[in-house]
């Protein structure tokens, strides 16, 4: 009994972390309304509201305590102000697919414990959102703000190597905390986590910027003592196609899941005429995948849909 009461509290535990993959695919074609500057928006308002409080506690403009604070403004989902506020406002215009109804919809739940159980249970799809002409899904953002600030904490504050950086969120992708609990190892995902590094480090600007090896302007500076805003946060400098995992596709953990991803794209294909396929703009791939290519790890998949089993072996 103790045991199956340790089972079920990890269980819980990690189902209040996951929430079901994003479904890139069914309802590809629904028009949604650009949520950019709503997004901008919120962030700024939020961090401006942060920097107030600091203020008022006179920190002196310690560092330690502004990204405590940021923090609790970027994160997650749970955790977070703008993170909660992505998921559960409506004043966006946001597309569901239910797992049921998703490109996962037959994952069972020995081989992908999230879409494959806890989904149909009660299911957390995520949404997705219009940024600027890019369909991006809501959870993108936790990625962005929560593991892109563990990406910076290691290359920038304990001056690891880029690929150490990078290899928490391929690690994260590949084991439990993606492929093995999802069956799906997003490529999107890393590419989210990446920016987020690269917000993250433009907070203050003090290195030059990981992507461009340009100098960044700051958002934020020191003025007697003060924290002050010198420009506005717009995500448009870091989402691009690249993002969209109906693009930049995803693997599925096994040849298994593999076949069920596609047998229901075909499904879905035959039932309203569309022709889908990932990737679903080369293009925009090609083009948008070209600034991250002398990486150490690779985040752009320009094989399309795979499994991550065989191309490991």
């Amino acid at each position: 009994m103790k045991n199956k009461a340790v089972i079920l509290a990890a269980l819980l535990t990690i189902s209040n972390v996951y929430s079901s993959e994003i479904d890139p695919f069914n309802n590809r074609s629904t028009p949604l309304e650009d949520s950019l500057t709503a997004v901008n928006t919120k962030a700024n308002s939020l961090m401006k509201e942060a920097l107030s409080e600091l203020n008022e506690k006179n920190h002196s403009c310690s560092e330690k305590k502004l990204y405590k604070k940021m923090r609790k403004v970027f994160r997650n989902q749970y955790t977070s102000t703008f993170g909660k506020w992505i998921v559960k406002t409506d004043t966006l215009d946001k597309m569901t697919t239910n797992t049921s109804e998703s490109i996962y919809k037959e994952f069972k739940w020995y081989q992908a414990i999230i879409p494959g159980l806890w989904a149909k249970i009660n299911d957390p799809a995520g949404q997705i959102i219009n940024v600027g002409g890019v369909l991006v899904g809501t959870d993108k953002f936790e990625h962005f703000s929560g593991s892109g600030y563990l990406y910076f904490k290691k290359y920038y504050l304990k001056g690891k190597t880029l690929e150490d950086a990078m290899n928490i969120g391929y690690k994260a992708e590949t084991g439990i905390m993606g492929a093995t609990m999802t069956g799906v190892m997003s490529f999107g995902d890393m590419v989210a986590n990446f920016n987020g590094m690269r917000f993250w480090n433009t907070m203050l600007g003090k290195n030059v910027d990981v992507l461009t090896k340009e100098e960044v302007s700051p958002y934020l500076s020191c003025v007697d003592n003060k924290w002050e805003i010198q420009r506005e946060v717009d995500f448009s400098e870091y989402i691009d196609h690249a993002w969209d995992e109906g693009i930049n596709c995803s693997w599925m953990r096994t040849e298994s899941l593999l076949r069920k991803v596609k047998d229901r794209i075909q499904e879905y294909n035959d039932k309203t005429g569309e022709n889908l396929g990932c990737p679903l703009n080369v293009e925009a791939l090609e083009k948008d995948g070209e600034k991250y290519k002398d990486l150490p790890i690779q985040i752009i998949n320009y094989d399309g849909l795979q499994a991550l089993k065989s191309m490991k072996d």
